[in-house]
């Protein structure tokens, strides 16, 4: 059985079932759901929120709100599992994400892609990054230009600093950040179309509540009156 929000208004957050618990957290949108008692937000539809908004300033775009893209991925593939698919051999929270709500193969590059773009700009603000488990090296750039999601590098990168001299654009794997952003959404959209469908289940041990304690913020209805 689906849920909208309207089923939730006469619900504690402490009386929610899995379904309708899982339903609060994966909301993209900035409108929050009101409970009996309170009114919710999850960090989700905050750093969707984040992101949209980021990307629209060019001062802004650059950074903060590829950092968000990333960390949504994560966050989703962290969560959940769907039972109706085997699970990814990854724990990873991105590549699983991108496993089960991407739908792409497990050996599909892009998974090995945005893996290192992620690591590089959360590790150390970097547009480098180095796959040690692979042995490869990505010296990312943005461009909205190309066609797919990212295209790859013309040359492989060795990694040594010196080859980058003899025309870096050559050995640059290039990334479309609009593109990127709508893979991301759908990766939500789809997540919350599974769990209207109940094909997701939370993949840790704490259940609802570390659900809740987690990634959930409330607000008590008196407080806002």
């Amino acid at each position: 059985m689906s849920t909208i929000p309207a089923d939730l208004h006469n619900l504690r957050i402490d009386e929610l079932n899995e379904q309708q618990m899982i339903f609060v957290h994966i909301q993209s949108t900035a409108t929050p759901i009101i409970l009996k008692n309170s009114i919710a937000r999850s960090t989700l539809s905050f750093i969707c929120e984040n992101v949209n908004h980021g990307l629209a300033f060019d001062k802004a775009k650059s950074l903060m709100p590829i950092i968000s893209l990333c960390s949504i991925l994560d966050q989703l593939g962290i969560c959940y599992n769907r039972n109706d698919l085997e699970q990814p051999r990854f724990q990873n929270g991105i590549k699983r994400c991108l496993c089960y709500f991407g739908e792409f193969d497990e050996e599909d590059p892009i998974i090995d892609v945005l893996y290192a773009l992620r690591n590089g700009l959360a590790h150390n603000v970097s547009l480098t990054s180095f796959d040690k488990y692979k042995n490869k090296y990505y010296h990312f750039r943005y461009d909205n230009q190309i066609e797919e999601i990212y295209q790859p590098a013309e040359i492989e990168w060795d990694g040594d600093y010196n080859t980058l001299d003899n025309g870096r654009e050559k050995f640059t794997t290039r990334i479309n950040i609009e593109k990127f952003r709508s893979l991301v959404f759908n990766c939500v959209y789809k997540a919350e179309k599974l769990n209207q469908e109940n094909k997701l289940e939370l993949r840790f041990d704490g259940g609802t509540k570390q659900l809740f304690f987690d990634y959930i913020r409330t607000i008590s209805k008196t407080k806002v009156q």
